[in-house]
């Protein structure tokens, strides 16, 4: 009997054996298990290092805006207003009494319908009324002021 207890005890503690085949199987999976996440884990520190380099680089965007804001405010202190006028003459704008307002013969519109033409030193630009005005108050004290004043010039249209 005592030899039928050992050899049952031995049967036990054989079937807690694994072969080599089952062993390098568990093995391969538990590799491979580790591998993935080392590459989930490396992938993650990747993603919340850029998070962080991104925060960085918006603060210093703003931090760069606000010294832009600050400089352009300064320089807009020290610029001179003449200088701004010849910046002004020399990209074609012109002063508001240099303005002549022309009858133009032909021209759709002319002095008697309420369009005039604006004459500058460079160009003869259109100036009509806008269309939505036709017949309202507007419309018809412009015409008594533009007949007065063609009265007053001495002009005909």
């Amino acid at each position: 009997m005592a030899g039928s207890q050992k050899r049952s005890l031995r049967l036990e503690k054989g079937s807690w054996r694994l072969e080599a085949g089952t062993t390098a199987g568990i093995l391969l999976i538990l590799t491979l298990l580790a591998l993935l996440s080392w590459l989930c884990l490396a992938q993650a520190s990747k993603v919340s290092t850029v998070r962080y380099r991104i925060g960085e680089k918006e603060v210093e965007r703003e931090r760069l805006q606000r010294q832009n804001a600050a400089l352009l405010a300064e320089v807009m202190e020290r610029v001179n207003v003449s200088h701004l006028e010849d910046m002004a003459l020399a990209s074609g704008y012109v002063p508001a009494g240099g303005l002549r307002y022309l009858d133009v013969p032909g021209y759709p519109g002319g002095v008697s319908r309420g369009g005039l033409a604006v004459a500058t030193e460079n160009a003869v630009v259109a100036s009509e009324e806008p269309r939505g005005l036709e017949g309202s108050g507007v419309a018809r004290w412009w015409e008594k002021v533009l007949s007065q004043f063609v009265a007053w010039a001495g002009t005909q249209p």
